[in-house]
């Protein structure tokens, strides 16, 4: 006779409740800073004996892709790799927050573990969903909320300061550092040489994508 252990819809571990959904760091014995991340997508037992089935999130160096110079410290991967195995509460090291990028861009203080996606990876096919990615600045890299941008007021292009010559702190003194002093990229400087330009006249943008 099989015997079968009752679903729960929430456990207690070390005095903090975890219910389905919520999103979790487990422990990683070989690498005790690297914990793995997953969500929970039910739960067995109760107390000392719940255990969870999960979803794991993997970070960029953990696909087939490996990790890219855009890749932030904090950029995880939702994926479909459902965990035949169940994982024993006891595992679990906290809770994690995992936010699309446009809410971690938003967050006015961000902690170790605020982390965000904006890729699904399918482990099965070794495949990303989507599997382009816009690209700026002169570099065309995509991109890192961990790396500096500005915008050109004119055109709304965004530019990573190093590429264009500046420290992040030499390019505030310059352009930043009275009410006559603006920042044009390149392309708008040589508009506005010829012809006048409004804020917003032109848009150049990269539509451009690069395939994941």
């Amino acid at each position: 006779m099989t015997n079968k252990r009752a679903q729960s819809k929430s456990f207690e571990h070390k005095g903090v409740n975890y219910k389905v959904g919520d999103n979790v760091l487990l422990l990683n014995q070989a690498d005790a800073d690297a914990p793995f991340i997953c969500r929970i997508e039910n739960i067995v037992g109760k107390g000392r004996a719940a255990a969870m089935r999960v979803k794991w999130f993997y970070r960029p160096e953990e696909t087939c892709s490996g990790r890219r110079a855009f890749h932030s410290t904090h950029e995880v991967m939702a994926s479909d790799h459902v965990e035949t195995h169940l994982q024993p509460a006891a595992s679990i090291v906290s809770k994690c927050r995992i936010h699309t990028l446009e809410q971690y861009m938003e967050l006015d203080k961000k902690t170790s573990k605020d982390l965000y996606s904006r890729f699904t990876y399918l482990a099965g096919s070794e495949t990303f969903q989507p599997d382009q990615i816009a690209v700026y600045c002169k570099c065309q890299m995509p991109f890192n909320p961990d790396q500096h941008m500005i915008e050109c007021p004119s055109c709304q292009s965004w530019f990573h300061p190093e590429c264009l010559g500046y420290t992040k702190d030499e390019f505030r003194q310059k352009f930043y550092s009275g009410p006559h002093t603006r920042f044009l990229c390149d392309d708008c400087q040589h508009q506005s040489s010829s012809s006048p330009v409004t804020d917003g006249d032109e848009d150049h943008e990269t539509s451009e994508t690069i395939a994941f």
